[in-house]
């Protein structure tokens, strides 16, 4: 077995944490994150997300856009200025283009839409994982 370098030990002892209002979107989508090897946390909410980060900050967050309280939005904000080293990715049933533009000023890795199959959340996350690997690399450069 090659040796590993630290990035790719980093990323897998990461955690996903999915946050969506709906129970059966979070289940659906903790089975297949967890099919791929992934640890995963849940959240029914931006605050009970926050909560769970600040416990223990997650490497990526696979969050819902339309929630009731505060939004994927607000949530991504929070986590980008707390927790610049955890990836957002948006999931979302809504697909428009200011929305689409907030996310990418807030620092968000990626967007996809709701309903997405398994490729399209597999590209998402190597995205995600390229986004933490380049800022490992930046934190490690003098």
């Amino acid at each position: 077995m090659p040796p590993m370098h630290r990035a790719d030990i980093l990323i897998r002892m990461a955690y996903v944490l999915v946050v969506d209002d709906e129970p059966p979107v979070r289940e659906f989508l903790t089975r297949w994150l967890e099919s791929w090897g992934y640890a995963v946390k849940q959240a029914s909410s931006a605050t009970e997300a926050l909560e769970v980060i600040l416990a223990e900050p997650a490497s990526i967050m696979l969050c819902d856009i339309r929630m009731p309280g505060h939004d994927g939005l607000w949530l991504a904000e929070r986590v980008h200025t707390q927790w610049p080293q955890t990836a957002v990715i948006m999931a979302t049933a809504f697909d428009d283009i200011p929305t689409v533009l907030k996310s990418r000023q807030l620092g968000v890795v990626d967007y996809v839409t709701k309903p997405f199959g398994r490729e399209l959340l597999r590209q998402a996350l190597n995205r995600a994982h390229a986004a933490l690997a380049s800022q490992h690399v930046s934190a490690e450069q003098p």
